[in-house]
């Protein structure tokens, strides 16, 4: 009886957290999207952006509560919090969810690792690198040497950390990607962020020149594919059980959301008022009134089908259950699909903004072009993540090891 009610008032307490960021976010649209254009203009997010999002608290949604952090259930909170700050700046929306989340992953390292982080300084920020262009990872004594590029680190001037993926090899002829945990101060950043969409991200490249990497910074990525990590004995809630390919994307599917909103609040605002050179309103045009209509559903329920899946992945999780294919095909799917709907929602209003939708001031043409960057990203991908859960459907071979 007595766990019940901790655990219903733990359940509150999430509740009451999760409703506090939403509003926070829900109050910065107006600043973010007066602030979009120099973001883009800058290449990444300002530093008064990142400071607004750290005292909010919005970087600490996964954060682990040892460090002062909200440990909240995974899916939901990127959703709605997304959903709000993509309204105002999509890019702004990307790297809220992608550095928030880059916490839950440390979190799953040995507490060593999340002490070296967070032991002096809990709102320090981390990115990842998860594209090699190149890289060489050897065994030392200790540890390993890291060298290497690696493309797409999005948010990495805020950083103090880097997430960076390379392959190890045994030495038997076997390879395996490991996660690296690595310093601001064993990596360059090099500007190659000169992009159409998602421009304010600053997805910058870094390089690592032999640097060393403890064996407490290390951590195989088949660890992390549900179940029991290095990091869940010190941290005991679900969400570091979690398996990382199949449910990362939330980070990247949800902003979509906030953006395909924001365009459509726009738009309507816009609407209402117009009145054309003969004197007609564009608002009574049937065809008009349908676009809004079909754009508005489709956000609805794509992030309805999301949630529903959040609410499974937790479920799941807390009671220490598997993630079979099944279910990691079909989360996967689903998030691939609910960003796809919006960049389809998004591209229906941009058509109905005629020419007005092509000037640069007029906020749905960078939201168009954010929504199809989003869509871009490989873990995006409708024509892999669908064609997956096609094939398991139809009793084919789809072993994918990456989910």
């Amino acid at each position: 009886m007595a766990a019940a009610a901790a655990s219903l008032d733990s359940a509150r307490e999430a509740s009451a957290i999760l409703a506090r960021l939403v509003e926070s976010a829900r109050q910065m649209v107006p600043t973010l999207l007066e602030r979009a254009p120099d973001a883009e203009q800058l290449r990444r997010i300002p530093d008064q952006t990142i400071r607004d999002f750290t005292a909010a608290g919005l970087f600490r949604i996964f954060l682990p509560r040892r460090f002062g952090g909200y440990e909240l259930d995974y899916g939901a909170p990127q959703v709605a919090i997304a959903a709000e700050l993509g309204r105002g700046c999509g890019s702004s929306a990307w790297i809220a969810t992608v550095t928030a989340c880059h916490s839950w992953i440390i979190g799953m390292y040995p507490l060593q690792a999340q002490q070296d982080v967070w032991g002096d300084a809990p709102d320090t920020l981390s990115a990842s690198a998860l594209v090699p262009e190149k890289s060489r990872l050897e065994r030392v004594a200790g540890g390993y040497r890291l060298s290497g590029r690696w493309k797409f680190s999005s948010g990495v001037d805020a950083a103090e950390w880097n997430l960076i993926v390379a392959p190890l090899d045994d030495g038997a002829g076997t390879r395996e990607n490991v996660l690296c945990l690595v310093p601001k101060r064993d990596y360059r950043i090099i500007d190659t962020w000169f992009v159409g969409g998602l421009r304010a991200t600053g997805s910058k490249d870094v390089e690592v020149a032999d640097a060393f990497v403890p064996d407490h910074r290390i951590v195989p990525l088949r660890m992390l594919k549900g179940g029991a990590t290095p990091g869940s004995a010190a941290n005991p809630s679900h969400i570091y059980r979690l398996p990382l390919y199949a449910v990362f994307p939330y980070n990247i599917a949800a902003p979509a959301i906030g953006i395909a909103r924001g365009v459509i609040e726009q738009f309507t605002a816009r609407a209402r008022t117009q009145v054309s050179p003969n004197g007609q309103r564009p608002a009574e045009s049937l065809a008009m009134q349908l676009r809004v209509a079909e754009a508005a559903v489709t956000v609805d329920a794509v992030s309805e089908l999301i949630l529903r899946d959040a609410e499974e992945i937790n479920r799941v999780g807390r009671a220490g259950e598997t993630f079979d294919y099944e279910k990691r095909t079909r989360y996967r799917r689903d998030l691939a699909y609910a960003a796809l709907s919006c960049m389809r929602a998004v591209d229906v209003i941009h058509q109905a903004s005629g020419a007005h939708g092509l000037f640069e001031e007029f906020p749905i043409q960078r939201a168009f072009r954010d929504v199809h960057a989003i869509n871009a990203h490989a873990a995006l991908r409708w024509d892999s993540n669908g064609l997956q859960s096609g094939r398991l459907a139809l009793g084919l071979d789809c072993s994918d090891p990456t989910y």
